[in-house]
C-alpha cells in the first residue's frame, strides 16, 4: 500500500492558488487515485490534514474526501514503540527528527508500505532504517 504523507496531501487538497509544484502533485495523486494501487493514511496524517480548517463545512468537505479515497491505518502500540526506538537511533546518528514523522514512518516500514512525502526528514530517516519511500524522482 501507498501511504500519503500531510506534506502531500497539504499541497493537494489545501492549496487555495497552487503553483507548478502543487499542480504535479495533483496529478500524481490523480493517477494514483485512479490506478489500482491501494492508497492509505496514516491515522495521524488525517488528523494533520484535518486541523486548523476554520470553516466547518470546509472540514466536512476534505474529511469525506478522505475517508472516501484512502483507508486509514491506525497506529499500533507496537509503533508507538517502534517510533521512539527510531526517534533514539536518528538522535544518535545527529539526526533531528518529530515524533509524528517517526510514528508515521515506523507504521509505514510495520506494514511494509511506501510512504509518498515530500518532507525532506523523510528522507534522512531512511538513511537510518528500511523506510520505502514513492517515487522521489517522479515529484521533484
Amino acid at each position: 500500500m501507498i501511504l500519503i504523507d500531510t506534506s502531500v496531501l497539504s499541497r493537494v487538497f489545501r492549496r487555495r492558488r497552487p503553483g507548478a509544484e502543487e499542480r504535479h502533485l495533483q496529478s500524481v495523486v490523480k493517477e494514483l487515485m485512479e490506478s489500482e494501487a491501494p492508497l492509505g493514511l496514516p491515522g495521524i496524517v488525517l488528523q494533520e490534514v484535518l486541523s486548523g480548517i476554520a470553516s466547518e463545512k470546509q472540514f466536512e468537505d476534505l474529511k469525506a474526501k478522505l475517508l472516501a479515497a484512502f483507508s486509514i491505518v491506525p497506529a499500533t502500540p507496537q509503533d508507538h514503540v517502534d517510533a521512539a526506538r527510531l526517534k533514539n537511533r536518528c538522535a544518535r546518528k545527529g539526526l533531528n527528527t518529530s515524533g509524528v514523522d517517526c510514528l508515521i514512518a515506523a507504521s509505514t516500514m510495520a506494514g511494509d508500505h511506501i510512504l509518498f512525502a515530500r518532507d525532506e526528514d523523510f528522507s534522512a530517516i531512511s538513511r537510518h532504517a528500511p523506510l520505502k519511500l514513492f517515487g522521489q524522482q517522479d515529484v521533484a
